[in-house]
């Protein structure tokens, strides 16, 4: 049994692990997969560039024939790179796209005129200087007057818009990762801080209605008591320190429950017939005060022992059966409990069925959440501890098998065989 428990907190924190690395290895598959795509994008957007370039070179070699003038303008129009156009001494004569404006007829003649290497200032030396950021990048294409012919000039091309965009993306895509990731465990956070809260306060609760129950009834029986002496019926006495012993049990009880939450239980060979029985006797003393109108019955069927603490196992159907009595409400119903053997999967079954009012299939799946209740006055704490006792501490399990509005819930939980 404690290789069993050992293999289930081994196995949530493998679990855990893996569903951690695996969103990371996801993020970096995914982040490469894009780096890897956007890098043949712009090698697709440099292979088209040069293109482009070669077509605007033979083209500019002509621009007398107008018809030629009138298809690189037409291309130009339609080309989001910034190009610049130099002689073979780097001298800019028509560029486009770089944010200056393009060359007057006046100033034209004089292009071919400057010194590139002492240009004047203005907008020719902010021209050659954008020719060498661009050859940073891009090797400039040469402009031969055939194939094979002399280089008459150079077209100097950079990066386009959508290349700088396509090259932040990868930052921006793990930017929001990164993003999504704080909001997401600032959220997880914030919810187990919450249920911690929850699982305080309910514990808090709990423990004073657990010891506010067999002190009170004490309180009450000292009152008896001194009552008893005073009137002289000393033949009462023994009956009510009977009563007080059987009180300050349960109070023993209680404070051992309790210690035992937080800390890993001692387990041995413990009977479900005979943790069943316990239960079931306390309850059935109280039935009159609890729910006068109903009934408890246990069937039991031979099943073997199992590893557990029988004082947290006693908590776990206690917790069931108030739960049952709760949801049977002010018109009262049966509570049946009987524990059955799966010898396939070498596990001892309790079922436990109440007539009550039923759980709506929307709340399903929180009625084990601490914090969570239906109840006017509950605190969400109950099937909480019961099934961190199942669970954690036996390693068992424990769920909702059936529930029927109007008609009653069936919880099932089980134990693996000692």
């Amino acid at each position: 049994m404690g290789l069993f428990s050992d293999y289930r907190g081994n196995l949530r924190f493998w679990l855990k692990s893996y569903l951690f690395l695996g969103v990371a290895l996801l993020i970096v598959l995914v982040f490469f997969y894009t780096n890897r795509v956007i890098g043949r994008m712009e090698e697709q957007s440099r292979a088209t560039t040069r293109l482009f370039s070669r077509f605007i070179a033979e083209v500019v070699l002509q621009v007398e024939d107008s018809g030629k003038r009138g298809i690189l303008q037409g291309v130009l129009a339609e080309i989001t790179l910034p190009i610049i156009l130099t002689d073979v001494d780097g001298r800019p004569f028509v560029w486009h796209r770089v944010g200056i404006p393009e060359a007057a007829d006046s100033e034209f003649a004089t292009l071919f005129s400057i010194d590139p290497k002492n240009p004047p200032p203005g907008k020719i030396a902010r021209l050659i200087a954008l020719t060498k950021k661009f050859d940073a990048a891009n090797p400039p294409i040469p402009v031969r007057a055939g194939p094979g012919g002399e280089v008459q000039a150079y077209v100097h091309f950079g990066r386009s818009r959508l290349q700088d965009e396509l090259s932040l993306m990868p930052f921006i895509q793990l930017a929001l990762f990164l993003v999504f990731m704080a909001v997401g465990l600032q959220g997880f956070r914030y919810l187990k801080l919450s249920e911690q809260r929850s699982i305080w306060v309910g514990m808090a609760k709990e423990t004073a209605h657990q010891l506010g129950t067999p002190l009170s009834a004490l309180l009450g029986w000292t009152q008896l008591l001194k009552d008893q002496v005073k009137e002289g019926k000393t033949q009462d006495v023994a009956s009510s320190v009977n009563e007080m012993e059987e009180d300050l049990k349960r109070l023993s009880k209680v404070t051992e429950r309790f210690s035992k939450i937080g800390s890993k239980p001692e387990l041995e060979n413990v009977s479900i017939a005979d943790v069943l029985d316990r239960t079931a006797s306390y309850f059935h003393r109280r039935l009159p005060t609890l729910k006068a109108d109903s009934t408890l019955s246990v069937t039991y069927d031979e099943t073997p022992l199992v590893r557990g603490n029988a004082e947290l196992l006693e908590w776990v159907f206690e917790n069931l059966i108030k739960n049952g009595l709760d949801a049977l409400g002010d018109r009262g119903g049966t509570i049946e409990i009987r524990t059955h053997f799966e010898q396939s999967r070498n596990m001892v079954e309790v079922y436990v069925k109440d007539t009550g009012r039923g759980v709506p299939p929307s709340l399903r799946q929180r009625i084990f959440a601490p914090g969570f209740t239906t109840k006017k006055r509950g605190w969400g704490l109950g099937l909480a501890l019961t099934r961190r006792i199942v669970e954690e501490y036996h390693g068992g399990e424990i769920r909702l098998a059936e529930s029927q509005l109007g008609k009653g819930s069936t919880f099932v939980v089980r134990f693996p065989s000692a």
